[in-house]
């Protein structure tokens, strides 16, 4: 009987966690501005309470700060589009060596497993939706070449029994600048109803507040302020210490990279700041991407050997210097629920589900910390008694640098 009622109790566990995160995908378009605004205004909130201070009435510290934070990503916009547009125009000359370095690893893989590379290309177009039956330029040529007279005997019968083919292609035209219309207006209008959402939680913070412990009874409203106030800072501090660590990353990597000679410094410096924000897992994909543009640019293999040594600098820093003294202890996380739940809102929300996924796990394991029913699950989230370092771990070099670090900069 009793391994019946486990057996019970855990399928519902799994139903309703499905049930749950079934609800999260479905209100996706709901749910990510309003999450994205809480946490953005817990990170305005020092500035708020700076203009408050200031004599500034809260209506109009609150507008200042969501000022703030609105022109900083205005300016980062701007910066990442001008070097999109940049890397726009390299791209020809980029594809031109990339092209030849597919071709020769095509063929490397055709010696080595026996499968041809049309076999290899048909295979990847499977993979791609929309693109079964399409065929790489090689291929195509290959194509023209055997059969140039069919070809043209197609095309002539096809402008035959279409003669409103124009119109066709002008149609599609429209539809597909109308669907891109529509994405960027809704874009900006989740744009700018986030930083709504900021304006209105800052300037009624304290009712929020008071509203939330008014539900709950006299004699726990102590443990809940408790809760409130360690969840704001576990978030304020995380989010605030990770966007100036970003800031920091991003100065060293495009210092790296230009002199490095790799192209498009400033846009891959920064998309490989921001894939710190993404545990274990970020600095290796950054990496990656950079070593990849440093061999297919002009930059070759001293781009290479630069890249290595910018990223080596900037993890050292990062570890040892940055992290501990910007960032701080207060997310402390094991780091195998972290990556279990980063993977989990990327899948639930993308992108975005990655980025706020390590701060909601922190608010969570302080509620958990903090409600004696469900402290086993603090400590489970949390990195408690998971470095069990001895005496010669203590004493290596890394050990003695980090040391070091917090000394001075602490």
């Amino acid at each position: 009987m009793r391994l019946k009622y486990i057996l019970t109790y855990f399928a519902l566990i799994v139903v309703s966690l499905s049930f749950f995160f079934w609800g999260l995908v479905q209100a996706k378009a709901f749910l990510v501005p309003l999450s994205v605004a809480a946490l953005l205004a817990m990170v305005m909130l020092p500035v708020c309470r700076w203009f408050e201070r200031k004599k500034i009435n809260r209506g109009w510290a609150s507008f200042f700060s969501v000022l703030i934070i609105m022109s900083f990503f205005l300016i980062l916009f701007t910066l990442v589009g001008s070097q999109v547009e940049s890397l726009a125009d390299d791209w020809p000359e980029i594809k031109q060596r990339i092209e030849p370095k597919i071709e020769q690893l095509q063929e490397y893989i055709a010696k080595k497993t026996g499968i041809s590379v049309r076999e290899q290309e048909q295979k990847i177009a499977e993979t791609i939706p929309g693109n079964a039956d399409s065929a790489s330029p090689k291929a195509k040529g290959e194509n023209q070449k055997a059969a140039p007279q069919d070809s043209t005997q197609q095309q002539a019968q096809s402008r035959q029994t279409s003669p409103s083919s124009g119109k066709g292609t002008s149609g599609a035209i429209l539809q597909s600048a109308g669907s891109v219309a529509g994405k960027f207006i809704g874009f900006l209008g989740t744009f700018l109803l986030t930083f709504i959402y900021i304006f209105f939680f800052l300037l009624y913070r304290k009712k929020f507040r008071l509203s939330v412990l008014k539900m709950i009874p006299e004699h726990k409203k102590g443990v809940a302020q408790k809760i409130l106030y360690k969840s704001t800072e576990v978030s304020q501090n995380y989010l605030s210490g990770r966007l100036i660590l970003i800031i920091f990353l991003a100065i060293l990597y495009t210092i790296g990279l230009t002199i490095s000679g790799v192209p498009n410094a400033m846009l891959i410096a920064l998309l490989a700041a921001v894939l710190s924000l993404i545990p274990y897992l970020g600095n290796v994909i950054g990496y990656v991407l950079t070593v990849g543009m440093a061999l297919f640019s002009a930059a070759g293999i001293t781009g290479v050997i630069g890249v290595s040594i910018t990223f080596t600098i900037a993890q050292f820093v990062e570890s040892y210097i940055l992290e501990p003294y910007v960032v701080g202890d207060k997310v402390n996380l094991n780091p195998v629920v972290t990556i279990i739940v980063v993977v989990l809102g990327e899948a639930v929300w993308g992108i975005i589900g990655m980025l706020i996924a390590i701060p909601a796990l922190g608010v969570l394991k302080v509620v958990f910390d903090n409600i004696p029913s469900l402290r086993p699950f603090g400590y489970l989230f949390g990195s408690e008694d998971i470095s069990q370092e001895d005496d010669e771990d203590k004493d290596n070099f890394f050990s003695k640098a980090k040391h070091w670090a917090l000394k001075r900069f602490k």
